[in-house]
């Protein structure tokens, strides 16, 4: 029977012990969201870590911890205690994201810090990583185009662009995009070969048609057309397939004016009517 009380005892002072670790660390966990919001973030970054240690067990702590490491760091400014803030905040929240990969808005936190800290190499691995065991998601590989777009590699920003097309197949605007990134590159940074030159304006043409074949009155992308058409053109030797490239812009252009000026006229209409109601 001692024995048993014995054991029983411990049992309720280990239970009474984890109890007040709990306590403890969500006391310290509310002085940190207090500093936080202050933007004190060196306090709150001291008292989530403060209650970490007591209490591991709280999976938002990390997180927590990471946007503190963000608070604290400063863009532009390379020196090694700056770097040592854009370290810890990637670790915390990639730690994190293992747990709780769906939370978009630390993964978007932890991109704007490789972004900021001018790692983008590391952000494009992190969404590979991620599309591995979430190959169908949109915004990752829309984020994965952008990333190498600023990144400067054309070629492998459009390859990814071109999948957008593929998951995103009924929305028009996908088509667009892709179109306006070919457009982009071959009037800005040609390549220095006509024929791949050619090959991009082409695969942008298509795309715009996709887009007005997917949208009639879809102004945007026949603007585009238009300046695409104009680009083959000049890339065209031949005189009368160049005129008639020039033709076919000036038709898709007309198009799309006729169009923005009955948008603007329904809209006159329609403010006229309101006014009068």
């Amino acid at each position: 029977m001692k024995k048993k009380l014995c054991l029983c005892a411990a049992l309720i002072l280990s239970l009474s012990s984890l109890a007040c670790q709990k306590i403890e660390a969500r006391i310290a966990i509310r002085e940190a969201n207090q500093a936080y919001e202050k933007e004190e973030y060196a306090k709150a970054l001291s008292e989530y870590t403060r209650a970490r240690q007591i209490d591991p067990s709280f999976p938002d702590l990390d997180r927590l911890i990471g946007y503190s490491q963000i608070g604290l760091y400063i863009p532009e400014d390379k020196s090694p205690k700056n770097e040592q803030h854009a370290d810890a905040a990637i670790a915390e929240l990639t730690r994190y994201l293992k747990k709780r990969p769906d939370d978009r808005i630390a993964r978007d936190a932890l991109i704007n810090m490789y972004l900021n800290a001018n790692r983008t190499s590391q952000a494009i691995d992190y969404f590979r990583a991620y599309l591995a065991t979430h190959p169908g998601d949109l915004d990752a590989v829309k984020s994965i185009a952008t990333l190498y777009a600023k990144q400067g590699n054309f070629n492998e920003s459009l390859n990814w662009y071109e999948k957008i097309t593929l998951l995103d197949s009924k929305n028009p605007e996908s088509f667009y995009i892709y179109g306006v990134v070919c457009y982009e590159k071959v009037a800005k940074n040609p390549p220095a070969d006509p024929n791949e030159k050619m090959a991009i304006i082409q695969k942008g043409e298509a795309a715009m048609q996709k887009a007005i074949g997917m949208r009639a009155d879809y102004f945007e992308a026949m603007a585009y057309l238009n300046l695409l058409y104009r680009q083959q053109a000049l890339v065209e030797t031949d005189p009368a397939k160049q005129q008639q490239l020039i033709a076919e812009a000036d038709k898709i252009r007309n198009q799309a004016v006729e169009i923005i000026k009955k948008k603007k006229a329904e809209a006159q209409a329609q403010a006229g009517t309101g006014a009068k109601s």
